[in-house]
């Protein structure tokens, strides 16, 4: 049976220290924010050169960043300095048609790696 008590509490979470039987194990729980997740929202179609809105929400513990890959070669970052929540639009233009998966990948310092993708069908404008 493992049990946890506090060590201490802090205004961004707090530490454990856990029993298990006879031996002790340290750990860390941090009590804020929710478990990592990501939504990416996107067009389903697009125009070469049309800038395209791509929405994300990311919700976690303590966020570090959010990387958005294109598809394309290109690569998008944004820092969240340890935020629970981030949400907003990114932009991106496409210069030639096809078929692209656009890919955002959350890091959290709790929880660890998430990433959501949408696939944008980018066609020549008439």
């Amino acid at each position: 049976m493992t049990r946890c008590v506090p060590l201490f509490r802090a205004a961004l979470g707090a530490s454990f220290l856990c029993v298990a039987g006879a031996g002790l194990t340290s750990c860390y729980e941090d009590e804020i924010g929710t478990p990592l997740s990501i939504e990416l929202i996107g067009p389903e179609t697009g125009l070469v050169d049309e800038e395209l809105s791509v929405l994300y929400n990311v919700s976690g513990r303590r966020l570090n960043g959010i990387v958005f890959t294109w598809g394309d070669g290109t690569v998008d970052s944004l820092a969240t300095a340890g935020a629970q929540t981030a949400s907003g639009a990114r932009e991106h233009t496409y210069q030639s048609t096809g078929l692209y998966t656009v890919r955002a990948q959350a890091e959290d310092a709790v929880e660890g790696v998430a990433s959501a993708e949408v696939i944008i069908n980018i066609q020549q404008s008439q």
